[in-house]
C-alpha cells in the first residue's frame, strides 16, 4: 500500500512538473505572438501607406502624361511589391511555425485528457480539459486558414508582379489605364493585409484570456 501511495504521489508530481512547463510555454509563446502581431501591424500599416502614396502620384503623372515621372513611380512600385512578396514569404513560415506549435499544444491537451478519464479525475476536471482540446483544435482551424489566405495572397502578388513585368516600358493610354488598376489591386491587398493583422491580434488576445483561464484551472487541480 504504501508503495503504492509513493509510486502515486511521483506520478502526479511529474503530471505536475510537466503541466508546469507547459503552462510556461503557452506563456511565452503567446507574449511573443502578442508582441510580432504590434510589429506586424505597424509594418504592414505604413506598406498601406506607401502604396496609397504611389497610387496618388501615378495619378497625377497620368493626368500630366508626365512619362519620366510615371516610369520612375514603376520602379517604385515594383520596388514595393517586391518587398510585400518577400514579407509575404516570411509570414507564411511563421504561419507554418503556428500550426506546428498548434499541434503540439493538441498532442499535450490530449494525452492530458487521457490521464484525466485514466486517473479517474473528477467531472469538472475532465470537462475543463475537454474543453482546452477543443479551444486548440478551433486555434489550429484557424491557423491552418491564415497560412491558406497568406499563400493565395503571395500568389496573387507574384501573378500582378509578371503582368506589371509584361507592361513595362510601356506608356500609352491602356498600358497606363492596366498598371494603374493592377496597382490599385496592389493597394487593397495591402489593406486586407492590415485587415487581417487586425483579426490576428484579437484571436491571439483571446487566446492569452483563455490561456490564463487554463493555467487558473490546473493551479486548482494539481497537486502542491
Amino acid at each position: 500500500m504504501t508503495r503504492y501511495l509513493t509510486m502515486t504521489v511521483v506520478l502526479l508530481g511529474s503530471f505536475a512538473c510537466a503541466q508546469s512547463l507547459q503552462n510556461k510555454h503557452e506563456r511565452a509563446r503567446d507574449r511573443q505572438d502578442l508582441r510580432q502581431d504590434r510589429r506586424q501591424l505597424t509594418d504592414d500599416r505604413l506598406d498601406a501607406a506607401r502604396a496609397a502614396s504611389l497610387l496618388r502620384d501615378y495619378d497625377a503623372a497620368a493626368a500630366m502624361n508626365d512619362v519620366v515621372r510615371l516610369g520612375g513611380l514603376d520602379a517604385a512600385f515594383n520596388q514595393h511589391l517586391a518587398r510585400e512578396i518577400s514579407e509575404s514569404k516570411f509570414e507564411s513560415a511563421q504561419a507554418r511555425q503556428e500550426i506546428r506549435e498548434d499541434k503540439r499544444e493538441l498532442r499535450s491537451d490530449k494525452r492530458e485528457l487521457r490521464q484525466d478519464l485514466a486517473r479517474g479525475r473528477r467531472p469538472g476536471v475532465v470537462l475543463d480539459d475537454a474543453r482546452d482540446q477543443n479551444r486548440d483544435q478551433r486555434n489550429l482551424a484557424d491557423d491552418r486558414a491564415d497560412a491558406t489566405k497568406e499563400r493565395l495572397s503571395r500568389a496573387r502578388l507574384i501573378d500582378l508582379q509578371g503582368q506589371l513585368g509584361g507592361l513595362a516600358g510601356r506608356f500609352d493610354g491602356a498600358a497606363i489605364a492596366q498598371k494603374r488598376g493592377l496597382y490599385a489591386e496592389v493597394l487593397s491587398a495591402a489593406f486586407t493585409e492590415v485587415a487581417r493583422d487586425q483579426q490576428e491580434r484579437r484571436e491571439d488576445q483571446r487566446e492569452l484570456r483563455e490561456d490564463r483561464g487554463e493555467r487558473r484551472e490546473d493551479r486548482r487541480v494539481l497537486p502542491r
